[in-house]
């Protein structure tokens, strides 16, 4: 069946192109109204001097090598430096569901250390954003690293920022990526895209450790799913010097699941919808004075189901709204002034109540369990505010440039349960139960009487911080020397700590087109709330009751509930905590070779503070009723470390209708803890031993051997190639990602007794390199007056290979293998 979807997916794309190419040569004969054939775009800008650490991705790239999915963080898989998830292959029904941007690590910083801005708007999350179980009782989903962001077609440029950094830049211990929106064009005209993909043109791969784990077993189901992705755009000019860009899209996953086998194994449905609505104007107010406005409108919702239930259909938001006001001038005096503000909204809407009622019972009779599982936990509300103000201005001074700014940010972070919400267990059945309160899901005269309840309190947690920045640096040129100096003040209100870091870079011109360029850097991160909201939540409460027994009769009143139990969401005491930062080391040689420019690139980092929580500790309470509880407590700290050492070599090269780009990064990182809500390894493995080659060895020399798991491969070699044919109706792109297998020191899950004490034994576990290769093509149809009609097909996972071979599951065994979306586009 593979291999016939397989050719079937490849004579459907081929058919597709060579009936456009058809068409392409009927429509000749009608009269054109477009210029001449463009040269190539290179596949990514390397910018040389003190800013090796710069690359730049343009909107004609972006077109050509964006994925179906409209996720423009896909398009840094061309980068050396940035890495991904080891686990995206993976065709779980919820990865297939979520339309959110990828994740990504830059220069060995975890997901959450980047600084990513859309138009210089802070799109980063201070909330929590570890949870991953939309099921929780008291913990939202919807965030994560990125809460805003834009569908591919409204993006104009892409820059990243992975080493040398400028002082203007904070807050990040990663790197810095800034997504920039295109301006209206001053000419009338739009566009209009439809895309389409679903499980009929997947090949879906099975790995060897999921077969042997299957161990002959039937298959599963295969994952169904359809995804459609639609948008439009208008440039609408005013006059002269005053244009609009009006901008919306869609994005919608439709999944199919299945309740467990308790419940029937009765398929349904759910679906996540991402959209996309954009107002940018922009107008020349003078030769040298520009003044930009800009509202992003881009709601997220994704659905939920706990299969092993009934009536617990919960929704989880992301995504917000943002504005900008920007006035620019370019004068003598170079500057920009922007006021901003920006809303995230990642709270959910669910069932109030959770009730676990007999299967024996009237209400009770949705599955084969003793008893089954109906509702959920109630509505959890959650958002960050962010208003914003910076001014930064540059000037010639003397025989260099001096530029500085500040920055001010006012950030609001809020979590709250608007209404007490209550979680029904512990039933009694039989015919004898008498229901004194009425009847209800919590009793039924004759069947059933819930005995315990849980109590999810009301509450609202709200923090606020001031954010306040000041940057300065001055470059100069003397003979064949480029010097950059700056430094960076940040405070910020939660942590109270003033930080300075230093920017230093210098390059030095070898010889016609070689540079050299050695930098040193500091960087510091930003205070992160989600301890301080945990901080705030209420106990949880646990009241029981037991019938009344007379006459036969068992009797259950709403007036016999007592409190049994407290327990406390495991609290975070406060901490005087310092700020996160990395230290950098970085030298890069640039030039000119066959035609292109190639960069060779060394980053060192040596993170230190960085955000962990302590060891659990028992504190001890009192009830209500004077008896005593126990909760596990939590101090945050800074006991978290990481390294990077990273070396990369990248080639890129335009000519003609062809651009090309080639690159490897080799890299090793560790990182004593993978997030903030986890202890540190130095700390939690301190007094552990462990037996690996028959010797009993530290686990911190063990961990500090290890190369870090996720978004770490030690080599990767990427290519991207994009080519305009047929005078120029055609556009392909292709790119490749290969990273390499490695081996990590895990547990073996044996155990060895030594000198009486048993030890668990770790052994090298190796991990296989893949390969990925993807394929876009994009065939203007129809060309005219009326506009252009354009056939696009992007294909991914060309080889169609298994994404991941140690990936073992028998629930869902399946991966994405070749894969595509197909798409019409109209442009006039």
């Amino acid at each position: 069946m593979h291999l016939r979807l397989s050719a079937s997916l490849a004579a459907l794309a081929f058919g597709l192109l060579a009936a456009g190419t058809a068409q392409a040569q009927q429509a000749e004969a009608l009269p054109e109204t477009v210029a001449e054939g463009e040269k190539a775009a290179p596949s990514y800008e390397l910018q040389a001097g003190n800013d090796t650490g710069i690359t730049i991705i343009r909107e004609q790239e972006i077109k050509a090598r964006a994925p179906g999915s409209g996720d423009v963080n896909q398009l840094l898989k061309a980068l050396p430096t940035v890495q991904f998830d080891r686990a995206e292959g993976r065709a779980s029904r919820e990865d297939l569901q979520d339309l959110r941007p990828a994740d990504i690590s830059i220069s060995g910083g975890r997901t959450y250390d980047n600084l990513i801005t859309i138009d210089g708007i802070d799109a980063n999350s201070r909330l929590d954003i570890t949870q991953d179980n939309p099921q929780h009782f008291a913990e939202p989903v919807g965030n994560s690293a990125q809460n805003l962001w834009l569908d591919s077609n409204l993006v104009g440029e892409i820059v990243v920022r992975d080493s040398n950094i400028s002082a203007e830049f904070g807050r990040f211990t990663g790197g810095a990526l800034d997504i920039r929106t295109r301006d209206p064009r001053h000419k009338f005209g739009g566009s209009a895209t439809v895309s389409f993909t679903s499980d009929e043109l997947v090949d879906y791969r099975i790995s060897d450790a999921s077969r042997a784990a299957l161990n002959g077993a039937a298959l599963p189901d295969r994952p169904s799913f359809r995804k459609w992705r639609f948008g439009a755009t208008v440039d609408v000019p005013v006059s002269e010097d005053v244009a609009f860009l009006i901008a919306a899209n869609r994005s919608r996953a439709d999944v199919t699941y299945y309740r467990g086998a308790a419940y029937g194994s009765r398929p349904y449905g759910q679906s996540s919808v991402s959209d996309n609505l954009m107002l940018r104007g922009v107008a020349d107010l003078s030769p040298t004075m520009k003044l930009t406005a800009q509202f992003t409108y881009s709601p997220y919702e994704s659905e939920s189901s706990d299969d092993n239930g009934v009536d617990n259909l919960l929704t989880s938001k992301g995504g917000g709204l943002a504005g900008q006001l920007q006035l620019e001038n370019s004068g003598a005096t170079r500057w920009t002034l922007k006021a901003r503000f920006s809303h995230n909204d990642s709270g959910r809407t669910a069932p109030p109540n959770n009730y676990s009622i007999p299967s024996t019972s009237t209400n009770g009779a949705v599955c084969s369990n003793a008893n089954c599982t109906i509702g959920g936990f109630g509505n959890v509300d959650q958002w960050q505010d962010n208003f914003g103000l910076s001014f930064t201005a540059a000037r010639d001074i003397g025989p260099g440039e001096l530029r500085g700014g500040i920055d001010y940010q006012r950030i609001t972070a809020m979590r709250s349960r608007p209404e007490t919400n209550y979680a029904y267990s512990r039933p009694t059945s039989g015919t004898n139960i008498v229901c004194a309160s009425g009847e209800s899901l919590l009793c039924t005269t004759g069947q059933y009487a819930l005995g315990q309840y849980s109590e999810y309190r009301a509450y609202r947690a709200e923090v606020e911080l001031d954010s306040i920045a000041g940057w300065a640096e001055y470059s100069v040129k003397a003979g064949p020397v480029d010097l950059r100096g700056g430094v960076r003040y940040d405070y910020e209100s939660f942590l109270g700590n003033h930080n300075f870091a230093p920017r230093l870079s210098a390059t030095v011109d070898l010889w016609k087109g070689w540079s050299l360029t050695g930098g040193a850097n500091r960087y510091y991160g930003r205070s992160m709330l989600a301890y301080a909201l945990r901080e705030q939540y209420p106990d949880n409460f646990t009241y029981r009751r037991n019938g009344v027994s007379s006459g036969g009769r068992l009797t259950y009143s709403d007036s016999g509930w007592t409190l049994y139990s407290t327990t406390h969401s495991t609290s975070y005491a406060n901490a005087d905590l310092k700020t996160p930062y990395s230290d950098e080391l970085t030298g890069a040689v640039t030039g000119k070779v066959l035609g292109g420019t190639v960069r060779l690139k060394g980053v060192f980092r040596w993170a230190k503070d960085e955000f962990s929580r302590s060891v659990a500790t028992r504190v001890t309470g009192t009830l209500e009723t004077g008896a005593t509880t126990t909760y596990t407590l939590y101090t945050p700290n800074n006991d978290g470390r990481s390294r990077y050492r990273g070396g990369s070599l990248e080639w890129t090269r335009a000519f003609g209708k062809h651009s090309i780009a080639a690159n490897v990064n080799y890299s090793k990182a560790y990182t004593s803890n993978t997030d903030y809500m986890l202890t540190s390894d130095n700390v939690e493995d301190a007094d552990v031993m462990y037996v690996y080659n028959g010797q009993l060895v530290s686990a911190l020399s063990i961990l500090d051997q290890n190369q870090r798991l996720e978004f770490a491969s030690p080599f990767i070699a990427n290519m991207t190639w994009t080519g305009r044919w047929l005078d120029d109706r055609l556009t392909t792109n292709v790119n490749a990602r290969f990273r390499n297998g490695f081996d990590r020191i895990e547990d073996s899950g044996v155990n060895q007794t030594i000198n009486g004490v048993s030890y668990d034994v770790v052994a090298l576990r190796h991990y296989r390199a893949s390969l990925d290769m993807n394929l876009n093509a994009q065939l203007e149809v129809i060309r005219g007056r009326l506009g252009t009609l354009t056939l696009d097909a992007r294909i991914s996972n060309l080889l169609n290979r298994v994404p991941m071979q140690e990936y073992a599951l028998t629930s869902n065994p399946y991966q994405t293998g070749r894969s595509a979306w197909f798409g019409l586009s109209y442009k006039f």
